[in-house]
């Protein structure tokens, strides 16, 4: 079975860097990581006979370090374009505002439940 990844080393893209900023790099490094197991019978106990499918691709780039550097995953912070790592950024920033907003709520609603008093 042959893979093809969204981008080829060298490729320029844009990736979403510490979920605050998004910069143009170039990717040095694809890891395609691929699982598709039948299992050996649905009933086990354990979940690593049972069958599993999964597929990713991973990536590293040039300018944050091949080896050590940050991992980009297809479909979540590298993109092919500045507006899609944009839309995706934004989305990102709100969700993590509402998600803000909903722990202080709860915290004002249940002051004995604050998360900084465990």
């Amino acid at each position: 079975m042959k893979y093809t990844s969204q981008f080829d080393n060298g490729s320029k893209v844009w990736c979403i860097v510490d979920g605050e900023r998004f910069l143009e790099l170039t990717v040095g490094r694809v890891v395609i990581k691929s699982t598709a197991s039948p299992g050996i019978d649905d009933e086990h106990t354990f979940d690593n006979y049972k069958p599993q499918y999964d597929y990713s691709e991973e990536y590293m780039c040039v300018e944050t370090g091949i080896g050590t550097g940050a991992v980009f995953t297809a479909g979540k912070n590298i993109f092919a374009t500045a507006e899609q790592a944009q839309q995706t950024l934004h989305a990102m920033q709100e969700e993590a505002e509402q998600e803000e907003a909903e722990q202080e709520e709860a915290e004002q609603e249940h002051p004995h439940l604050r998360m900084e008093d465990c």
